[in-house]
């Protein structure tokens, strides 16, 4: 199962709940990475184009090739990278945005405001279908440059909202106030793309242009592996490690036995093989509470799920402490909220009964709906752990609603469509990883109104309560009306929480323990201080 960001859906980079770091090097095998290689594992990414990456594999990836404006220091706040300082605004509706000179992509084109101009364009253009255009959607001319109602041509092809007002100066003009702007520029979408990549994109989703501290070292070598070198023209912070290497694991496969085996440097056992590991690694496993969210998704377009009832008979029936104390060992934490603990804006048990383990309760509210017990129901997941765990949850449904159910698994990229298309016919195991730290980005991106919401549901109070914070004067209040928003969506429940992580590290004799530093609010591992022994 993978999140959608990096830490999107179980993935290769989140295996069993380990957090971001599962790539994996144990104490043997064919030796070490002397020479400034770090080996590491990876799921088959979906895309390598910024704003179409929309799963943690991909995220990976374009965090190492390419640079934004901005990225996140541990406390959450904005690190400039390529910007000159944070976005500034009399209005929080106009913001400024200054860039420093000097950064360049890989092949030498240079970057200025213009190329955000022309990328961001190209990222929202509704005929170039990325993933992550709807991250522009607060921006002036959005609503433009998206295809008509029947798949007619955008009326506009440039947004409207941004413009360079010289080389090194970005405007950026939203249709509405929105304090917390400036918090979700550090994410992937944002990242510049090359004129040379704008002129052929599928030749640059193979062997991306990018301009941030690694490079490709030849193509993507698809369900393969992908190998990045650092670039030493880089301006900003220069990493230590002169290359990294993914291997790719697909299906049911998993990078432990490799890392038990010598020949990954980072590692993060599986549920099935954690006991074993903490008996062997005893302290030297790392264990940190993650932002991965898991929860039982519901097709809320389809009829069988419309009724919220339904969908809370179902959370009822799930005695979550029970899954994981049986999969995870007890480690994991029960989830009663949709923002985990570890978010700016975290507000205690929104979920409230519904997340309460009932099994009457459950069983009598089921038979007062109209939901037909004697057909059979289908359960979604993407190959790998999570069928593992979708069974566990679909025997407790079974047992506590007296139902049958049917488990349908499928790989990643075709799950991730099917669920994309809102053609799944059951219930699915989904899992998030933050875009940027606020509560918000557990609700508004999947649950709002708009193309990235799988579920099919649509709150108009949600929806007014997002609004409400999306107005606020300062980002403390937008807070706060985002944690009433949570508290009407949980109300209606288009996902039932489960479980949130907390990862469990092992790091191989190559790396040097001093060095590696989790960020502690979106979980990725600190690439450019971590350091190969």
């Amino acid at each position: 199962m993978r999140t959608k960001r990096v830490i999107t859906t179980i993935s290769a980079l989140a295996l069993a709940g380990a957090g971001l770091a599962a790539c994996g090097g144990g104490d043997g095998g064919d030796g070490g990475s002397s020479n400034g290689e770090l080996r590491m594992q990876l799921g088959e990414p979906k895309s390598l184009i910024p704003p179409n990456i929309g799963e943690s594999e991909g995220g990976e990836i374009a965090e190492r090739v390419y640079a934004g404006l901005y990225s996140y220091n541990n406390d959450g706040t904005l690190k400039p990278i390529i910007a000159d300082g944070e976005p500034t605004s009399e209005d929080s509706k106009t913001w400024t945005i200054k860039l420093k000179e000097g950064f360049t992509f890989h092949n030498g084109e240079p970057i200025t405001a213009e190329t955000f101009v022309k990328s961001w364009n190209y990222a929202v253009d509704g005929t170039n279908a990325n993933v992550g255009a709807y991250f522009f959607s607060q921006i002036a001319g959005y609503n433009e440059m998206q295809l008509g109602a029947d798949g007619e041509d955008p009326e506009a092809d440039t947004l409207s909202g941004v413009k360079a007002v010289d080389e090194s100066t970005l405007e950026v003009t939203l249709t509405d106030p929105w304090i917390a702007f400036p918090v979700t520029l550090g994410y992937s979408a944002f990242m510049p793309l090359a004129d040379a990549c704008l002129e052929d994109i599928d030749a640059c989703n193979e062997e991306p242009i990018g301009n941030g501290p690694f490079k490709m070292d030849g193509k993507w070598d698809h369900n393969q592996g992908i190998t990045v070198v650092k670039w030493d023209d880089f301006k900003g912070e220069q990493p230590s490690i002169e290359k990294i290497s993914y291997k790719i694991y697909t299906g049911d496969a998993t990078g432990w036995p490799d890392f038990e085996a010598g020949k990954l440097d980072i590692g993060a056992p599986t549920a099935t093989d954690y006991e074993a590991a903490k008996a062997k690694y005893g302290d030297a496993m790392r264990e940190e509470d993650a932002p991965s969210a898991w929860g039982l998704g519901f097709p809320v377009y389809d009829d069988v799920f419309a009724d919220a009832d339904v969908r809370k008979a179902f959370s009822m029936a799930i005695d979550r402490q029970a899954v994981i104390d049986g999969l995870f060992q007890g480690r994991y934490t029960v989830g009663n909220s949709y923002t985990p603990s570890v978010i700016p804006g975290y507000l205690e048990n929104t979920c409230g009964e519904a997340c309460a383990f009932d099994p009457d309760g459950a069983k009598a509210l089921l038979e007062e709906t109209d939901f037909d017990t004697s057909s059979t129901v289908e359960l979604w997941v993407n190959s790998g752990p999570g069928s593992d765990y979708l069974k566990v949850i679909g025997d407790q449904l079974s047992e506590n609603l007296g139902i049958q159910y049917e488990l349908k698994t499928l790989e990643w990229p075709d799950f991730l469509e099917k669920k994309q298309s809102q053609e799944l016919t059951g219930p699915f195991l989904t899992g998030w990883i933050p875009d940027y730290p606020l509560n918000q980005n557990y609700t508004a991106p999947l649950y709002a109104d708009g193309p990235n919401n799988d579920f099919g549901y649509l709150g108009e109070e949600f929806e007014a309560l997002l609004a409400e914070g999306d107005r606020a004067e300062t980002l403390e209040d937008a807070i706060t009306k985002y944690q009433e928003a949570e508290i009407a969506l949980a109300a209606d429940l288009p996902m039932a929480p489960l479980w949130v992580t907390r990862t469990a590290t092992v790091l191989g004799d190559n790396i040097d323990p001093a060095s590696f530093e989790r960020n502690p609010i979106l979980g990725g591992i600190d690439i450019i201080k971590l350091k190969l022994q």
